[in-house]
């Protein structure tokens, strides 16, 4: 949306001179110097540009004439945020149709990329990590007496683990063990 369209929406009780509005509109909507805004609304054929200058600089100085273009500008302004303003429900409204649009023409990972982001926006799906440091060896490595101590230190009734015959772990050896 160009600043062409919106200078036609702003609706603010306008100068009373159109040409100190058509002044103020130039530089706040069309961002013009005062110099080139003052030329464009008065006759300024036979002035010299020392008395274009001064003249507009004492235009833009007076109250109403700063007043309006401000108006100008924060109108101008809120119209282009409010235009951009992406809220919460918005976002969900426009992912839902990518998530419907996805399934339609069978794509499962944009889809389900869509309902992710739904999920993590609305706080229906927490990722918990858990961060766990230390030192890791393996068991058949520990000594009969270390062994002995963890036994000690276990719940009266050892939890059954299924056993399937394997377990998978990754892990980073900080350190290499002499040999």
């Amino acid at each position: 949306m160009g600043l062409l369209f919106l200078r036609n929406m702003v609706i603010m009780e306008p100068l009373k001179s159109s040409k100190q509005e058509k002044f103020s509109r130039l530089i706040a909507l069309d961002g013009l110097s005062i110099s080139e805004a003052y030329k464009q609304s008065y006759n300024c054929e036979n002035m010299k540009q020392d008395s274009i200058y001064q003249l507009s600089s004492r235009l833009a100085k007076q109250v109403k004439i700063t007043s309006r273009i401000e108006a100008l500008k924060a109108t101008v302004t809120e119209k282009l945020a409010s235009d951009v303003a992406w809220d919460r429900n918005r976002i969900v409204s426009e992912l839902a149709v990518n998530v419907e649009l996805a399934r339609e023409h069978k794509q499962m990972a944009a889809s389900n990329r869509s309902l992710e982001l739904v999920a993590k926006i609305t706080g229906s799906l927490s990722e918990e990590t858990k961060q766990v440091t230390g030192t890791v060896s393996v068991i058949h490595s520990l000594s009969d007496a270390q062994l002995d101590q963890l036994a000690s230190m276990a719940t009266p009734e050892p939890v059954p683990i299924e056993d399937t015959g394997s377990i998978e772990a990754s892990y980073k050896l900080l350190e290499a063990e002499p040999e």
